[in-house]
């Protein structure tokens, strides 16, 4: 009897070093594990074993929708992402509207990520189309801060280190005003009052002469040939 009693202790340990295994298992992500259960002589170890299993198997279902949702969260960031790179990239075209000659038109508000993604922009594609000029028009911002008006002038000293000229179009009374009260030094960039006048001043610096093909009206009569 003492025997039999003994053996029924190192099945018991047995079985509870078992459970350990399985939940020290679990904690560290496996989830797979279960532990061995004697159905023919079930005992009051039995039903904790079986609620030990219940337990892994709940967790693991949910460890696999927690990384579904994860999955398709992260999905959903990378979509929101890419959004944002297209919508930021057609608010900041780079137009090379003549020969050695870009307009970048700024529209939206320009926070500090955007105005250090355009100026990088600007900069590659002055390099790679060897532009003079550059006319960077503002009609479409709204609004000009100490950052924003800083950073402008920072891509502009940027643009003449690399050997072209640079124009700042389309400064609307407001945002001249919200300049001024800012106390940002304009006095050394070039600004004109829309991007046609900017366009000219570009051609003007490469020396372009724009023909007028228009047809000149024609007034009175002409003249009639002598002797006639």
């Amino acid at each position: 009897m003492p025997n039999k009693s003994k053996k029924e202790i190192q099945n018991l340990e047995k079985r509870v070093e078992a459970i350990e295994e399985v939940l020290a298992a679990a904690a560290s992500g496996d989830f797979k594990s279960q532990v061995k259960i004697d159905t023919k002589s079930p005992d009051l170890l039995t039903s904790i074993e079986t609620g030990v299993n219940l337990l892994i198997s709940d967790l693991g279902e949910e460890m696999k929708k927690s990384q579904l949702r994860a999955s398709e969260l992260q999905e959903k960031l990378d979509l929101i992402e890419k959004q944002r790179e297209a919508i930021e990239e057609l608010s900041t075209p780079i137009i090379k509207i003549w020969d050695q000659v870009l307009v970048l038109p700024l529209i939206g508000v320009l926070d500090t990520r955007r105005s250090q993604s355009l100026t990088e922009n600007l900069l590659t594609e002055i390099s790679a189309s060897q532009s003079k000029v550059v006319i960077l028009d503002i009609t479409g911002v709204p609004t000009v801060d100490s950052a924003v008006a800083n950073h402008l002038l920072k891509t502009v000293a940027s643009v003449k280190l690399l050997g072209a000229e640079c124009v700042i179009t389309g400064i609307k009374p407001e945002v001249a005003q919200t300049i001024v009260h800012l106390g940002v030094d304009l006095s050394e960039v070039e600004t004109l009052a829309n991007l046609a006048e900017g366009l000219k001043l570009a051609f003007d610096h490469l020396s372009f002469k724009m023909a007028d093909n228009r047809k000149k009206p024609t007034t009175g009569l002409q003249k009639k040939d002598k002797g006639v």
